[in-house]
């Protein structure tokens, strides 16, 4: 189960290998389409309030792919990012904040664990990629949506995705092949009784061998319900989900709309936004 309905495929630029390869480019190759997400950001942001936003944080941040796009996107926009690992934030402050010359000045960094970061107020602070589900315990979870409640601006947003449907709990693997690598997501256990999900992803190269293990996720894998009651539990209202539309192909068309009621796939994405 990867994000690749709701992401467009990109194409590797240079022949590649275990040893050359960059695992940090290969997954936002393979993963991360940020373009996608400002615009949708943009979208049900201005929809809520009549304005675009200006402020993200990005939690989780990890290369900071996600924030670097935000503030090239508008001169007035700026972004905080967060995450604990301070050399993968060095890698992302090189690759992605550094070539923006002057408009790096607004993007700041921040090696801190998301529960502890609660200043300066944004407009919009976003969770991508399923990282919240690091939190396994509903008191941690819980926890972490309030210190994002206390973050936001009165007329704020967050917005978070989810993965989810039966196949999510399926231990099987999925590939997509690109121009010079596969992408390899590994759902490797799933644990019925508790929820928790031991997930890897994995790069192949053809005829010259496969990074393991490139990535590692132990979650507790939430579902819709429980992450809506939770963000009420926590002070949120306005809690919206938003379910992709179907192309005529059968496959999701990368528009997500407000809906009270999804089809009953065997695999899914979502995003939830929630007002402060």
């Amino acid at each position: 189960m990867g994000k690749n309905s709701k992401r467009k495929q990109k194409k590797a630029k240079d022949k590649l290998d275990p040893k050359t390869a960059d695992v940090h480019s290969l997954y936002e190759q393979a993963v991360q389409c940020p373009e996608a997400d400002c615009d949708f950001f943009d979208r049900i942001f201005e929809d809520t309030y009549d304005r675009l936003p200006e402020v993200l944080r990005e939690d989780f941040c990890g290369t900071a792919y996600l924030s670097a796009t935000w503030v090239a996107r508008r001169e007035q926009n700026r972004a905080i990012g967060v995450d604990l690992d301070e050399p993968t934030l060095a890698y992302g402050r090189e690759k992605h904040i550094a070539p923006l010359g002057d408009a790096a000045s607004r993007v700041t960094l921040v090696n801190e664990d998301v529960r502890n970061v609660t200043e300066p107020k944004v407009d919009l602070l976003a969770a991508m990629n399923f990282s919240f589900l690091v939190f396994r315990e509903r008191s941690e979870l819980r926890g972490y949506f309030e210190s994002v409640r206390r973050s936001l601006r009165k007329d704020g947003m967050f917005v978070l995705d989810l993965y989810g449907g039966p196949e999510s709990m399926v231990p099987q693997e999925e590939e997509t092949e690109y121009d010079d690598f596969s992408y390899i997501w590994d759902q490797h256990s799933f644990n019925p009784i508790t929820s928790e999900a031991v997930n890897y992803i994995h790069f192949k190269f053809p005829r010259r061998g496969s990074i393991k293990k490139a990535f590692t996720y132990e979650w507790r894998l939430w579902t819709v319900v429980e992450l809506r009651e939770i963000l009420v539990e926590a002070g949120f209202h306005d809690v919206v989900v938003h379910w992709e539309g179907t192309a005529k192909d059968g496959t999701g068309n990368g528009i997500f709309k407000p809906s009270t009621t999804g089809d009953n796939s065997a695999s899914y994405i979502v995003y939830i936004s929630a007002l402060p």
